[in-house]
């Protein structure tokens, strides 16, 4: 896409926005969108919307002229819905001809009928032996669609990222290893590994969709043993496969009301700190982060969470140095 010069010089006139960051997500029900503004050292969670898929480019369009959110960077992020995530083996190539490498063996793995955009992350750990890449694909036409539409609403389109690191956003850097498990409404449980803002290992965890709809007695009857032992599988591959310390917490978004409930346990089970996974991000009283989509948020909170890690590498390196010396 490329801007008139008329358009160019519209998009100057606006000037800078007010707000911090635009986060749009696109779930399998709906498009969610969240605004955050920056306030001192603090981040604001001020404005939620929903729209339809039917007509979500309207939508989005009248609502950013309606509150003045016109020139805001945004951040999209997408639920599983609407990508695959995949692994394959690594090519033995320079870095610089990693991308282009990696055409062919998905061509395997991927629908021949559907053109698609994709990219790649190297995991900070690997089990011994192999040399894996996590590789996001895309429909093209989805990512055509979703950039046109932000463009059109005189948003600045950021980025565009998925479910898995849209939730690692939220996840304070950390030296140890954390352990999250996020679901969005009547989805699967997304669980993540993290240290230090990078995703050490990921993972879906089926059969917990309904897990809103069940009373504190008859997730006590087995469902939260049954969460126990996908929590359990997950650490021993963390630190049997992939040779790393223990987790040392985990963080719970889960789609149930029994949050605190669940925690109390796992915790009992584990003998592991279980506790509700709260952004660094004030919400006020008409917002409710048991009932947000960390999908939506964590695409709004990339701009600052990039900030913050960027500190924490700094800080980490200072404090070595002076170790040293």
């Amino acid at each position: 896409m490329r801007l008139s010069w008329r358009q160019l010089i519209k998009s100057k006139l606006r000037g800078k926005s007010t707000f911090f960051s635009v986060g749009i997500a696109f779930s399998a029900e709906s498009v969610l969108l969240c605004v955050l503004q920056k306030n001192g050292d603090n981040i604001d969670w001020v404005l939620d919307a929903s729209f339809s898929h039917a007509t979500w480019r309207e939508q989005l369009a009248n609502y950013v002229q309606s509150n003045k959110l016109a020139n805001t960077d945004c951040y999209v992020t997408l639920t599983s819905h609407w990508y695959q995530l995949l692994q394959a083996d690594q090519p033995k190539v320079e870095e610089d001809e990693m991308y282009a490498s990696l055409a062919w063996p998905l061509k395997e793995l991927l629908p021949s009928n559907t053109d698609y955009v994709y990219d790649y992350m190297t995991p900070p750990a690997q089990v011994a032996g192999q040399s894996k890449l996590n590789v996001v694909a895309i429909p093209k036409k989805d990512i055509r669609n979703i950039a046109n539409g932000v463009y059109e609403a005189q948003l600045k389109m950021r980025n565009i990222s998925i479910e898995e690191t849209a939730t690692i956003e939220l996840t304070p850097p950390s030296d140890d290893a954390v352990m999250t498990l996020v679901q969005e409404h009547g989805e699967e449980i997304v669980l993540n590994v993290v240290k230090n803002g990078e995703m050490y290992f990921t993972r879906r965890l089926k059969g917990f969709e309904n897990l809103g709809s069940f009373s504190e007695h008859e997730l006590s009857m087995g469902i939260t043993d049954s969460l126990c032992v996908q929590i359990q599988r997950s650490m021993d591959y963390f630190e049997s496969q992939l040779r790393q310390p223990p987790v040392r917490k985990v963080l719970l978004k889960l789609d149930t009301n029994l949050t605190d409930s669940l925690a109390n346990q796992i915790q009992e089970n584990m003998n592991l700190p279980v506790v509700n996974f709260e952004p660094e991000i004030n919400c006020g009283p008409e917002f409710n982060f048991k009932m947000a989509s960390f999908s939506c948020l964590g695409a709004a909170y990339t701009k600052q969470a990039k900030v913050l890690l960027e500190a924490t590498k700094k800080a980490n390196t200072t404090k070595s140095e002076e170790v040293r010396t």
